[in-house]
């Protein structure tokens, strides 16, 4: 079987056709440009992503959609994330944690569309924000975070890791595996 993911990145994808090519899902990449919805909760923003690709005809396809929660600003700042980041980078997320609870979690979300079926399936990651880190960390452009976030359990952070070992902590890899299950119910 055949999965469309709308994604450009690479890393997704990888993660993705790993997760599923265990229940014989083969996961293809759709090259397309996505407007990213700046409201709404991460379901919801994975739901309108989907619709934009469902127009084009496509009957078998995926998108996700995820954000960091800071429990010292609950819902913040979630879909907004990317933009936070580009507009107050490590130095704003230090002063706007400093003297706050350090807890947060990721929390990602695959919609997908199969034969007309629409589904989303979501996964969370626990953890926190590093008591200290530098200002100055060359951030992964994708994935910011995970320079500064420790997954409950560890402690170190994510991008630490050696990649099977991020994959284990993974909300997105949660997501995919619930989906999976659906799938192997309905995708035959």
């Amino acid at each position: 079987m055949e999965l469309l993911f709308a994604t450009k990145n690479k890393a997704k994808l990888a993660e993705a056709s790993q997760v599923l090519s265990r229940c014989g899902i083969e996961v293809v990449s759709f090259d397309i440009d996505l407007s990213e919805p700046d409201a709404g909760t991460v379901e919801q923003v994975a739901q309108m992503k989907l619709q934009q690709v469902m127009v084009l005809g496509k009957n078998r396809v995926m998108v996700d959609d995820a954000g960091i929660f800071f429990a010292a600003y609950p819902e913040f700042p979630g879909v907004l994330t990317r933009r936070i980041f580009n507009l107050i980078g490590y130095r704003g997320i230090s002063k706007l944690l400093t003297g706050e609870s350090r807890q947060a979690w990721f929390k990602g979300t695959v919609a997908i569309c199969w034969d007309g079926q629409i589904r989303t399936f979501s996964g969370i990651t626990r953890g926190r924000i590093a008591d200290a880190f530098s200002e100055e960390i060359e951030a992964d452009p994708r994935f910011p975070f995970d320079s500064i976030f420790i997954p409950e359990g560890d402690t170190r952070a994510l991008q630490e890791m050696p990649v099977e070992e991020r994959l284990a902590y993974s909300y997105r890899r949660r997501a995919l595996e619930k989906m999976a299950e659906w799938l192997k119910i309905v995708g035959k």
